[in-house]
């Protein structure tokens, strides 16, 4: 199972990444451009301690989210189904929201801006960054922002039978957003035009609503093989 929910938070991480050019992609840029008279070497360093803050940071929701939610699984008469059934609710409604076709996430996303409003101002302390450290400190504050992709792969954690599984299926999904965060900081605006592609969010969201359409059945038809 915890094969299965990794490889699906990594899936989710990468294809869902193309919502991140628009919630990221500023910052990631700026991160990119602030360097002009220095090494690629030393903005890479930058970029990708910034990344490392962020995933910690989904990290440790997964990790206090699975406290919570670990022992109300297993509860249920069969945790494997029910999660497999909710991770597959939560793909279609970010393959709906990627593409643009629903909002699905506008309640959660409102809902995570009053927070943000009040830990955001703690993040420009590091503006600019211009250490790996500084950058490491941004990226822990910015993983608190309110993002329905973030939310997908939270409900995925949720339903992880042990805490640390739940960190980790966040970590899988931090990773699944990373080389489209990178290459955001090293081709800006190419990778942006196609990201934000109106053909190209409909191509990534059916894949998504597709893969979330296969996990919701795919155990029913498992169990009907079975009977």
């Amino acid at each position: 199972m915890l094969i299965a929910s990794l490889l699906s938070a990594l899936l989710m991480g990468l294809i869902g990444s193309t919502h991140c050019v628009g919630m990221c992609g500023g910052i990631i840029s700026t991160l990119s451009t602030n360097f002009s008279g220095q090494s690629q070497g030393h903005s890479f360093s930058i970029q990708l301690f910034y990344n490392l803050g962020r995933i910690s940071t989904y990290s440790f929701f997964g990790l206090m989210i699975g406290f919570f939610s670990s022992k109300l699984m297993e509860l249920l008469p069969d945790p494997h189904a029910f999660s497999m059934k909710i991770a597959g609710v939560f793909f279609i409604l970010l393959g709906l929201y990627i593409s643009q076709l629903l909002n699905s996430f506008k309640y959660f996303e409102a809902a995570g801006q009053k927070l943000w409003v009040k830990i955001e101002p703690f993040g420009r302390h590091y503006l600019p960054a211009q250490t790996p450290f500084a950058a490491l400190k941004l990226g822990l504050v910015w993983g608190w922002l309110p993002c329905g992709l973030v939310y997908s792969a939270l409900a995925l954690a949720m339903t992880q039978l042990n805490p640390l599984h739940s960190a980790l299926t966040m970590f899988a999904f931090g990773l699944g957003t990373l080389p489209t965060l990178l290459l955001i900081g090293h081709f800006a605006q190419n990778v942006k035009n196609i990201l934000q592609n109106k053909r190209v969010r409909i191509i990534l969201g059916l894949i998504l609503i597709v893969y979330g359409i296969t996990q919701i059945l795919g155990y029913s038809t498992f169990m009907m093989h079975a009977h």
